[in-house]
């Protein structure tokens, strides 16, 4: 691998680290990180694992895949997060306590990876806990 893949590569695992890590703040995860794992399938190189805690699985990064590399990680990684907190998550609720309804992470995505409410994008995963102050509500 060149010097100018193995950078792309590590900016996209960054990019993706980063958007996890700001979203799941909170949750009592642990910090996400990537390795390489070739036992995975056995191919060398091809295996790039996402670590969080004690739970790991593959992901694709490289080129358009960050986006979906996001959407599935924050599908897998909400389940975590709920299991953690022992309640949905992320619930959003009015200043005034009122339930709004519990953002989904949906596992595939076409353009850029969202938390949806009801079935409507609600805002880019990485930007969920400033979204949610700026749509003067806040997570149960």
């Amino acid at each position: 691998m060149d010097t100018s893949t193995e950078n792309g590569a590590a900016a996209a695992q960054a990019f993706v680290a980063d958007r996890l890590n700001a979203d799941f703040a909170g949750t009592g995860l642990a910090e996400v990180k990537f390795q390489v794992d070739p036992a995975w399938t056995g191919e060398p190189g091809d295996d790039l694992i996402l670590v969080a805690g004690e739970h790991e699985f593959p992901l694709a990064v490289e080129g358009r895949g960050v986006e979906q590399a996001c959407a599935f990680a924050a599908y897998q990684l909400q389940s975590d997060a709920m299991s953690e907190l022992n309640r949905p998550w992320p619930e959003l609720a009015t200043s005034h306590g009122e339930t709004v309804g519990v953002l989904v992470a949906p596992a595939e995505v076409r353009g850029i990876a969202v938390w949806e409410l009801a079935g409507e994008p609600f805002c880019a995963i990485g930007q969920l806990h400033k979204a949610v102050e700026a749509a003067g509500m806040h997570i149960k």
